[in-house]
């Protein structure tokens, strides 16, 4: 594996002007949910709680919008790699249209159904109250946000990865910069708390999506298409794209759900362990940010070389990732055993929540690196050869088959903490590597998708 990561002179080159730019992205998407709580953490474990409740129900939605976003962006890589700029724009249009019908699907059933859904995590009063004040102002970003990811996604998958950082950095400036202001009421602004921050997100969201899509046409990028040009796709071309969607979709749905019955189970257990697994999450997506950003430089630079007809160098380029991923994982896991005193500190929880966090972050850093090379095989390799069909059974039967039935007897049968729930419902992720590593040693992961009729 290390010799094959200095056989291609052009790959660290690519990598950095990719990957670089799609972790700093990713580091500030996560850190949009990590600042919310972060500061929402100042008024106690009810609004944690509260927030962290709205976000489940909000990742729901991006996991939808993610899967259709992928499905996109898995064809626009290899459509790249033949310079192919028609059908990148018809893909586009495919893509924009199953996110607004998703958007507004969700988007509906939220508004009518706010308090009903943030009970099926927690029953206690406060914390429904401040979950759905939160949630009734988030919905509103849906639909900007689901055009947002698909038209980023696709920028992404043609290698044009600095100008979605450079709107990132600004919706993270402003999202951060309202918390203040409306949360905690400074510069004389009104004191909002929980409200202040889904207002603050919602603001951020729409300036974001703004700043892509004017300055995305203002610099001529490969989508900045004409309405004839994105809506006017090809039945086949539709076809093939729900062909390997569907899959897409079941993985990130059946995924995102199962996520959230963690978050149900954790939730139930009382508000302490619900307050200490959500900061503990939001620690870890900032930690995995570096990760999620080398699985898309992957499956990029390796689906450009597929639909290219490179089909070797796609395979030595998926072994430097995994060596990269191997390498960094143990480093970061390493870091944050050291420093999870500290970082637990930081919070005003009650003692009982500190010290679930503290244990909590132990956890995930022992568990580090099988997610790691999960999202590498899963988000980037597989992906990238459009193994949809694959990476959905793989996801969804870890998830569903192993960890959501471990830890709901864990918590509810043997009354375990929650940080020991989280470390026996782990047992998935390292099945699933397991699983993921056979299929990419038998090559049956690589499909050309540009051979297919468009």
């Amino acid at each position: 594996m290390l010799r094959s990561f200095t056989t291609h002179k052009e790959f660290i080159p690519k990598l950095l002007t990719i990957a670089i730019p799609i972790i700093l992205q990713n580091f500030l998407q996560a850190s949009l949910n990590f600042v919310d709580v972060f500061m929402v953490g100042q008024l106690g474990d009810d609004a944690v709680g509260g927030v962290g409740i709205g976000n489940y129900i909000y990742f729901i939605f991006i996991m939808f919008i993610f899967s259709i976003a992928s499905g996109a962006s898995i064809f626009t890589a290899q459509y790249w790699g033949k310079k192919d700029i028609k059908n990148i724009r018809s893909t586009l249009g495919i893509g924009y249209t199953f996110a607004l019908i998703a958007s507004v699907i969700f988007t509906l059933i939220i508004m009518l159904f706010p308090r009903t859904l943030i009970m099926i995590y927690n029953s206690d009063p406060v914390v429904v109250r401040l979950g759905v004040q939160y949630l009734e102002i988030v919905v509103f970003s849906f639909i900007l946000t689901s055009l947002s990811i698909v038209y980023s996604m696709i920028l992404r998958s043609t290698e044009h990865v600095i100008f979605p950082l450079v709107v990132s950095i600004i919706g993270l400036s402003l999202n951060t910069f309202l918390n203040y202001l409306l949360i905690f009421g400074n510069f004389g602004f009104p004191q909002l708390g929980v409200r202040g921050a889904a207002i603050a997100t919602l603001i951020a969201q729409a300036v974001s999506f703004l700043i892509l899509i004017i300055f995305s046409y203002i610099r001529k990028h490969p989508t900045a298409a004409g309405f004839k040009d994105l809506f006017n796709y090809p039945k086949a071309l539709v076809k093939e794209y729900v062909k390997k969607w569907l899959p897409v979709m079941g993985q990130a749905m059946g995924w995102g759900l199962g996520y959230n019955m963690y978050s149900i189970i954790y939730g139930n257990m009382g508000k302490e362990s619900l307050a200490g697994y959500n900061i503990a999450c939001s620690i870890e997506r900032v930690c995995l940010t570096l990760f999620l950003g080398l699985g898309t430089a992957c499956s990029i630079m390796v689906g450009n070389r597929i639909g290219a007809g490179e089909e070797h160098k796609a395979k030595d380029y998926s072994k430097n990732f995994l060596f990269l991923a191997f390498s960094i994982s143990l480093v970061i896991a390493t870091a944050l055993i050291i420093f999870r005193g500290s970082i637990a500190g930081i919070y005003n929880l009650s003692p009982k929540s500190s010290e679930y966090l503290f244990h909590l972050l132990l956890v995930m850093a022992l568990i580090m690196l099988a997610r790691v090379m999960n999202i590498t095989f899963i988000g980037g390799i597989l992906k990238a050869g459009g193994d949809t069909f694959f990476s959905m059974i793989v996801d969804m039967g870890g998830i569903w088959l192993i960890g959501v039935p471990i830890a709901a007897f864990a918590a509810f049968i043997l009354g375990l903490p929650v940080y020991y729930v989280m470390a026996l419902a782990a047992t998935e992720e390292f099945v699933k590597m397991t699983a993921s590593y056979i299929r990419f040693v038998s090559n049956k992961w690589i499909n050309n998708l540009t051979k297919q009729p468009a």
